[in-house]
């Protein structure tokens, strides 16, 4: 165990890219091969970051999304379908299963989402954790949406923190935007950005939230960059992110699995 992680901001990236690079990092990171790391990120381009276990056709609108370019990935973790673009700021909170970062999944949100909640205090905001949603939420809002997976002995929270948000878009490239909300007619109605809470200092709001994670895991961090391998393995792992098949994983399976029920009654 140590208390001295390793803190890489990358800020605009490709989205695609960034799934892949979170994934390395996991796998070096359980290996003992690279620290354990906070991953700041934004993404260069608006993209949907889908659910391991979610289909694609449950969850958005497809042919919109390919007809604007708008990216669609699978990611390694669970949780619902999240809408990103470049005014959010997404993290990934990458340490060895156990150590740190508790190995009940509950009590691992509890604790990496305390990180979120002590930046929004600083920022100037009461933040509180939905444990049924594995959210934040400010004023009663939802400011930042979660995930959380198991790799190689590793484990990834990752999440967003939304300094503004196109609802429009997301009203259309998700089928039903509401989903991770709490009952509301609508996303705007549940959902609230630091823009309409006066704060649009970006290089701030990344400061406190390092500070936030800082203080929430009990460590201190230094400025660290990607190791050759990391990018490597990054690298390799990208064709699987652009792949239709790994993307419609789900609807495949799905796909078969009522081909077969259908033949054996």
């Amino acid at each position: 165990m140590s208390d001295n992680w390793r803190f890489i901001d990358l800020d605009k990236i490709d989205g695609f890219y960034s799934a892949a690079l979170f994934e390395s990092i996991a796998k070096h990171v359980g290996a003992n091969l690279s620290p354990e790391t906070i991953l700041f990120w934004r993404v260069k381009s608006p993209v949907l970051y889908l659910g391991y276990h979610q289909c694609v056709a449950d969850e958005i609108n497809e042919d919109y999304c390919n007809d604007r370019n708008i990216g669609i990935i699978r990611r390694i973790l669970g949780g619902g379908c999240g809408f990103c673009d470049e005014n959010q700021i997404l993290f990934s909170v990458i340490g060895k299963e156990g150590d740190i970062i508790p190995t009940d999944i509950q009590e691992a949100y509890k604790k990496v989402l305390g990180g979120v909640v002590i930046a929004l205090s600083k920022i100037g905001t009461l933040g509180e954790i939905e444990p049924a949603r594995n959210a934040v939420y400010t004023k009663g809002r939802k400011i930042s949406g979660n995930a959380q997976g198991r790799i190689d002995g590793a484990v990834l929270i990752n999440g967003s923190l939304l300094l503004d948000f196109d609802f429009g878009l997301m009203d259309k490239v998700l089928k039903n935007p509401t989903k991770n909300l709490s009952p509301v007619n609508c996303a705007r109605e549940g959902m609230i950005t630091l823009k309409e809470l006066g704060v649009m200092d970006i290089e701030f709001v990344k400061k406190t939230l390092k500070h936030g994670f800082e203080s929430a895991l009990g460590i201190t961090t230094g400025e660290g960059a990607l190791t050759k391998d990391e990018i490597q393995m990054a690298d390799r792992l990208l064709e699987k992110y652009h792949d239709h098949e790994w993307t419609h994983k789900m609807d495949i399976k799905k796909a078969m699995r009522k081909s077969s029920s259908c033949c054996n009654p």
